[in-house]
């Protein structure tokens, strides 16, 4: 598959899921998601792994769901930016919810929020409002499930229209907002949203969902005494969930059948309903997806240890552990292709003088923007960020062919310098000095001549007045500055 093929399936499946068209969306996916790993497109494989992990859960097919987030976690926390983690702890919160772990829902909740308002996302503090609506919902707690629900849709622009990009998951947010209008005896308010709901849901395959919506109009059946009605509904609810083999969805179904049923006295039906519910705890049983998720969790922590050990825990870039651990394998791989590669070493200047005039809280600041500049500055290229230690940092990075070193380098000593900071209403402008080495179209197979080059460059520009770029010239003294 080559790049325009690649670009024309990923429309048609975005198209898919929009449909909630998620039986081919799961068999259309999996080649575009080998495609997306082969090109290195991991943004675009991100994308696609979480359609698809949804795309299961809609269906009910847990256990592949589930496997499927574990890889979309693994590829996040390799490669995702605030927005892709703030997906991942959506979605493990909505596993952790299903079977039953409330509290740990909520921390996964929380965790993404935080972000998700940091970042001010809309669709993420939608979407994590809605969730929270539900969680409210099954601790009892109606009267919040209604403010978050409301909160929830006010993202998705049904209260008031500012946003740019909108909440889109209003039919969630509207069944938690009807099943706490039910909850709460407004019973006029939820039979408006849910016959709204409805009339938007046409013919089967119906998604997990649409089923939520049904099982929500079964229960105000159920709370205003229509018994017949209720059953029904849930009855036509349970035909689809078992259907998609959705055990969760099952459990709650049932348990709202057995208690209607035994209430009308019918023995015959009630004993044959609860065979079919025994079947089906059974089988969540040997499911045992908490024990799955468990597992997860554990690996995530392990890896987070992990990748905690390679983090500076000031500007939040790879540390000199990191690069010493990673960046041969880079020069190696680069060697044998004949790639180039740019080495860059970036030190603040003054940066001594900066924390005693305006103090060590300032510093870091000055540290951190700089640190996040140049992740944002190397985020389109392959490329290595860390901080060296104090006030200097490294780059190593694969230049995409037919661009010239020079004007990366000059690129970003134009972005670094158009930094500054504001303290007792005085703006602070940075400097840097830069030393550049390249290794030669993979003629060196080490790091460390690069790093000796760059440094002698680095040193250069440090030594004919600071705030400068030197590009390393193997048949010079030194380098040629600017």
């Amino acid at each position: 598959m080559d790049a325009q093929e690649f670009e024309e399936l990923l429309i048609t499946l975005d198209e898919l899921y929009s449909a909630n068209r998620y039986l081919e969306y799961i068999e259309l996916s999996s080649a575009a998601i080998d495609s997306a790993y082969a090109m290195a497109l991991y943004d675009k494989a991100m994308h696609l792994l979480r359609y698809r992990c949804m795309s299961y859960f809609q269906v009910g097919d847990l256990q592949i769901s589930i496997n499927l987030l574990e890889q979309y976690r693994e590829l996040t926390f390799l490669y995702g930016n605030d927005i892709d983690v703030i997906q991942y702890y959506s979605l493990a919160s909505i596993y952790w919810g299903t079977f039953g772990h409330l509290k740990k829902s909520e921390e996964f909740m929380m965790k993404g929020l935080r972000i998700a308002e940091r970042i001010q996302h809309v669709e993420s503090m939608g979407k994590i409002y809605n969730n929270l609506s539900g969680l409210e919902i099954e601790l009892g707690k109606y009267d919040k499930a209604k403010e978050l629900a409301i909160k929830s849709l006010y993202y998705a622009n049904e209260y008031e229209t500012k946003h740019v990009h909108p909440y889109k998951g209003i039919i969630h947010s509207k069944t938690n907002l009807a099943i706490a209008h039910i909850w709460l005896e407004e019973f006029t308010e939820a039979q408006e949203l849910l016959k709204n709901l409805l009339e938007t849901i046409h013919t089967p395959p119906y998604s997990k969902a649409q089923l939520e919506v049904f099982n929500a109009y079964a229960l105000l059946c159920e709370r205003q005494g229509y018994v017949g009605e209720a059953i029904d509904m849930y009855q036509k609810s349970k035909h689809f969930a078992m259907q998609n083999n959705d055990l969760a969805l099952l459990q709650i179904i049932y348990n709202s059948l057995v208690k209607l049923i035994e209430d009308q006295g019918n023995k015959i039906i009630l004993c044959a309903i609860q065979k079919e519910y025994i079947n089906i705890l059974l089988e969540i049983q040997r499911e045992n997806y908490t024990q799955v998720l468990f597992e997860m969790e554990y690996n995530a922590q392990k890896k987070q240890f992990e990748r905690n050990s390679y983090i500076d825990p000031l500007t939040n870039i790879y540390n000199r552990r990191y690069f010493d651990e990673h960046a041969e394998k880079m020069v190696e791989n680069a060697a044998r292709e004949n790639h180039q590669l740019a080495f860059m070493m970036v030190d603040l200047d003054h940066f001594k003088s900066i924390n005693d005039s305006n103090g060590h809280l300032f510093g870091d600041d000055a540290l951190t923007i700089t640190a996040t500049t140049l992740h944002n500055y190397f985020q389109p290229y392959e490329s290595i960020v860390a901080r060296f230690g104090g006030d200097e940092f490294i780059i190593l990075t694969h230049l995409k062919e037919g661009e010239s070193v020079r004007a990366i380098a000059q690129n970003l000593y134009d972005t670094l310098t158009s930094l500054s900071l504001t303290i007792n209403d005085e703006v602070v402008h940075l400097e840097f000095s830069i030393g550049v080495s390249t290794n030669e179209y993979g003629q060196f197979t080490q790091v460390e001549p690069l790093i000796q080059h760059a440094d002698s460059a680095l040193y250069m520009s440090k030594r004919n007045g600071r705030n400068q770029i030197t590009l390393y010239n193997q048949y010079s003294d030194v380098g040629n500055s600017k």
